[in-house]
């Protein structure tokens, strides 16, 4: 059954507060700590203020959203509307900022919480057939072109085989329309960050979330007086990108690396102009000290990319 919960209703669930290190509060819109099939999102709003949460990874497929603010995590600095997506077992950060920020966390099923690199980095290179990725993409509202009701905008690269999606949605005051499929993934999630929209005779105002499961119709959006502004998240169905696929002898490509914790790659020929190495910079004349941007890893870590067609690689 889809599941809704407005801003309003979710912050009498206040789950903590932070220390004094890390001032604000953690809100949950869905929390079942006993039951993992249940989606599990929260809002966790950080004051200004010395910010650091070290290289962690979770068990299951999550995706950031930031609803306000900026911060870094690993090299990139997110802002605003930014989304970030990692697959389970994927390593991340550090997340660091000074300025104060909000942010989503959102997963179509609850992990057991943040397990740090520090500390379990020999449990991570155990996980068996574990396909580390993740990406970050700013999402944008470009504006209603005259007489469209609405504007359902994917957003590049935010795609995989198995489901992955990610949408912004701008919708005319009153107008209807219905979000993309969620059959073909595990799990959606509904983010109404602007105006309202009414659901079973009651209207939502922004910041409101909706979890529509796989097997639901695709949810009917009836927005406000107001209109609304939407970000859409399909989460992938993990069993599709897990299954076995034939494809072409692999061959060994110099010229391009990847880190085997978090899948970054380097690419030789571009090079990472922003941390001082130029373009054309081979691997062996990378600096010992960098690290991966994604996750901090060592260039031990790294290993040469084996690819499988033009283009691609596994």
């Amino acid at each position: 059954m889809t599941m809704v919960v407005a801003y309003e209703e979710a912050k009498t669930r206040l789950l903590k507060r932070r220390n004094q290190a890390q001032t604000g509060a953690k809100i949950g819109f869905f929390d079942y700590p006993d039951d993992h099939e249940m989606p599990h999102a929260t809002l966790n709003e950080h004051a200004p203020g010395p910010y650091l949460d070290p290289v962690h990874f979770h068990s299951v497929d999550q995706f950031h959203v930031l609803i306000d603010g900026e911060f870094r995590m690993g090299k990139e600095q997110l802002t605003t509307y930014a989304v970030h997506f990692s697959r389970a077992y994927t390593p991340y950060g550090p997340l660091v900022s000074t300025t104060g920020f909000t942010f989503l966390v959102l997963r179509a099923h609850r992990d057991i919480g943040p397990q740090h690199i520090s500390k379990e980095l020999d449990q991570l290179k155990r996980v068996p057939n574990r396909k580390p990725w993740q990406l970050k993409r700013p999402v944008n509202f470009p504006g209603l072109a005259m007489g469209t009701s609405h504007a359902l905008c994917a957003v590049p690269e935010m795609r995989d085989d198995a489901g992955l999606g990610v949408y912004s949605l701008q919708m005319q005051p009153n107008a209807t329309t219905s979000a993309p499929d969620p059959a073909p993934g595990d799990g959606q999630y509904v983010i109404v960050l602007k105006g309202s929209f009414l659901h079973e005779n009651k209207e939502h105002q922004g910041l409101s979330l909706v979890f529509v499961r796989p097997e639901d119709e695709p949810f009917k959006l009836h927005a406000g007086a107001q209109g609304l502004e939407a970000i859409i998240l399909n989460f992938p169905d993990t069993r599709r990108r897990d299954s076995p696929s034939p494809g072409p002898a692999a061959t060994r490509s110099g010229g391009k690396w990847h880190c085997t914790l978090c899948d970054f790659t380097y690419d030789e020929e571009l090079g990472m102009p922003d941390d001082g190495i130029p373009a054309g910079t081979r691997w062996q004349d990378v600096p010992e000290s960098w690290v991966c941007p994604d996750c901090s890893s060592r260039k031990a870590d790294f290993q040469m990319i084996e690819t499988t067609a033009p283009g691609t690689w596994k």
